[in-house]
């Protein structure tokens, strides 16, 4: 894999490479791990009165102070890691660099939880997952660490999205440690018995209430079946979890009683101007939790999937 992590001097980054550091088996297959440290431009009239080598060696010196103990403690854990310092405008340079390396995944801490723009999961991090397709994994200030294998939360709806989560699962198995256990988490809608009984709201016959949630849950069914039995031929523990109520309180919920140790869930994306820019059930998972997130986007090219194969 090659990992891009942007770093800054927070303990927000700080919590981004411990989590990164304590991922033995994702070492073993991680070529290299990039840090990419953004400098601002200088002010126009602060820019004539410094020399221009005098100034790029200040803030070269600034970003180095920055990168040594990130790439200290980085190495130390045995990853091979290069450092690179950009100049400009942070969410632009992370997103250039990230796809100059062909990165398989962006790491960045977050301090946000409320669903508000920009706040969620901070304005870079909330930037960054707006203007790139590339999966990024969300590290929590809070987040606990549990001893022993990793439980992985899988949330899976039968979409586009929950097919793109399952390719990029099987394709980065690694990245979950030995042995993790993935819980495949789906959550059906009640019946409301809002609708007359028996007639729909297109003057057919309405759903039973048995009928209407199976609905929901048959392309779970159909796309969770072949991704169980390829995870299980890799080594891997599986746990299904169907459940019913409001999604991001059932997920939260059950993320909490099993202590799952990652969620991983797909996103739209969407634009800066869109407070929903994650998808509405994944914000608000995201502030009623402080597990690390790995969201993931559609993929643009469609494929078949390599859960797919027997």
């Amino acid at each position: 894999m090659r990992i891009l992590l942007p770093s800054y001097e927070s303990i927000y980054r700080d919590r981004a490479i411990e989590y990164i550091c304590n991922r033995s088996a994702l070492r073993e297959k991680t070529n290299t791990l990039y840090l990419l440290n953004v400098q601002k431009k200088v002010p126009a009239k602060a820019a004539q009165i410094i020399e221009k080598n005098e100034l790029e060696e200040i803030l070269d010196d600034a970003a180095k102070e920055v990168l040594r103990p990130a790439k200290k403690a980085l190495e130390a854990a045995g990853y091979k890691v290069k450092t690179k310092v950009a100049y400009g405008k942070a969410t632009n340079r992370i997103v250039e660099y990230a796809k100059e390396i062909k990165a398989n995944l962006i790491v960045m801490g977050s301090h946000g939880r409320t669903p508000v723009k920009n706040v969620l999961f901070g304005s870079k991090t909330s930037a960054v997952i707006a203007s790139c397709k590339i999966p990024m994994l969300v590290i929590r200030h809070k987040f606990k660490d549990e001893p022993g294998a990793m439980q992985v939360g899988v949330c899976l709806d039968g979409s586009e999205y929950s097919q793109s989560v399952m390719n990029y699962i099987i394709d980065n198995l690694p990245l979950f440690g030995k042995e993790p256990t993935f819980h495949l988490v789906n959550v059906v809608t009640p019946y409301s018995g809002i609708l007359m009984p028996g007639v729909s709201a297109f003057g057919g016959p309405a759903m039973t209430a048995k009928e209407f949630e199976s609905e929901q849950r048959s392309p779970f069914v159909d796309a969770a079946k072949p991704f169980y039995n390829k995870l299980r031929s890799e080594g891997c523990n599986v746990v299904i979890a169907e459940l019913k109520g409001d999604p991001s309180e059932e997920i939260s919920k059950y993320a909490d009683e099993k202590k799952l140790g990652l969620l991983v869930m797909g996103t739209h994306g969407g634009g800066m101007i869109r407070i929903m820019m994650v998808g509405s059930t994944t914000m608000r998972v995201a502030c009623m939790t402080d597990l690390p997130i790995l969201l993931i986007h559609k993929e643009r090219v469609s494929k078949k999937s390599k859960t797919d194969k027997k």
